[in-house]
């Protein structure tokens, strides 16, 4: 890991919006410049009303048909329980968590324009771009798919079906294969355990038949208010955000490592961030805080630029970087020998 004196993000300008889908216009949104909430802290500000989960996007677990813990609920997801918190995971849709409540509140967005944009999903066996859907391993090259422009994003398991191997009133483990375009063979299995004060996530890569690169990571859209589970409309204040980082990795146009380390930003917008100082924090005024742990986090993306999201995304690589790059060697999961990693939500 890189090392150098901790740095401090000075603040958060959020600007912009998602490419959206074609004929879907994004709603308005107009950001300004944030301000310092405490030491090491921002306020992500929006001086236009979010349009949150309201209206035809809006979902509440009052929506749904009531169901006893780990049981399947009528659209085919999980609801685990413990003390006052609850987690609802969607195997139909990238083995994601949908939901996270804490305390009354809810966390997460739970709908999105699309499957990239709600939930905490899984990615693998890559993060971010792979530019231009390429990988060049061991002496070998491959064609992925683009999604993303000329690129390919997130891996391929985003929204595909996860099978539920094994359900507790708290916990589950869940699998999915990683698809016919990946060309080596191989699955993903994802276990969730809750507690009453954390969530506790580990994804295991397996390779079935040779060794294979891969890189891990989860993509959590937390709500930019969190909101009342007794009352949707009684909100928390702004999200604020410490965190510390020492370096960001300079990207180019498309989103993409260009090999250079620069000081971390004045003004993240879709950035990652190295060699941290502590765990990321990331609280609601009047509502929740909690903190994020993930051991094997080689890096950071912070993600700020929607009207109703901010994602901060523990990744064992770079994007691009099944292709090598400032981080090395890509880690390679062999048969028997799976890639781990783990991402734990704490509070209280």
């Amino acid at each position: 890991m890189l090392r150098a004196a901790p740095a401090t993000v000075k603040c958060f300008l959020v600007v912009g919006v998602r490419r959206w889908p074609v004929l879907m216009r994004a709603p308005t949104y107009q950001p300004s410049l944030t301000h310092k909430a405490g030491a090491g802290e921002w306020l992500l500000r929006n001086r236009a009303p979010s349009r949150g989960n309201a209206g035809l996007l809006w979902h509440h677990p009052a929506m749904e048909d009531a169901a006893d813990p780990a049981r399947s609920q009528g659209d085919g997801r999980l609801r685990l329980e413990a003390g006052r918190a609850a987690v609802e995971i969607a195997p139909g849709v990238g083995g994601r968590i949908a939901a996270l409540e804490v305390d009354g509140w809810d966390l997460l967005r739970r709908h999105g324009w699309t499957d990239r944009e709600w939930g905490a999903f899984v990615m693998a066996p890559w993060v971010g771009r792979l530019r231009l859907g390429r990988v060049e391993w061991a002496g070998r090259s491959w064609q992925m798919p683009p999604d993303e422009g000329p690129h390919a994003l997130h891996g391929t398991v985003l929204d595909a079906p996860f099978s539920v191997m094994q359900t507790s009133p708290a916990s589950a483990r869940l699998e999915a294969g990683l698809g016919p375009d990946w060309p080596f063979a191989g699955r993903v299995v994802q276990t969730v355990e809750l507690g009453a004060r954390q969530l506790r996530l580990r994804l295991e890569l397996h390779s079935d038949s040779e060794p294979m690169p891969g890189i891990l990571g989860w993509h959590p859209w937390f709500l930019r208010r969190a909101a009342r589970l007794d009352g949707p409309e009684q909100q928390a204040g702004e999200i604020v955000i410490a965190i510390h980082p020492a370096y960001r990795v300079e990207l180019d146009a498309h989103g993409l490592p260009t090999g250079a380390l620069g000081a971390p930003p004045e003004v993240p917008l879709d950035d990652v961030l190295l060699d941290l100082a502590g765990p990321p924090v990331v609280r609601w005024p009047g509502g929740p805080t909690v903190s994020l742990h993930a051991p094997e986090a080689q890096a950071w993306i912070v993600y700020t630029a929607h009207p109703d999201g901010v994602c901060v995304e523990p990744v064992t690589g770079l994007p691009d970087g099944l292709n090598g790059g400032l981080l090395g060697e890509p880690p390679v999961a062999r048969p028997g020998k799976p890639l781990t990693a783990t991402f734990e939500i704490a509070w209280g």
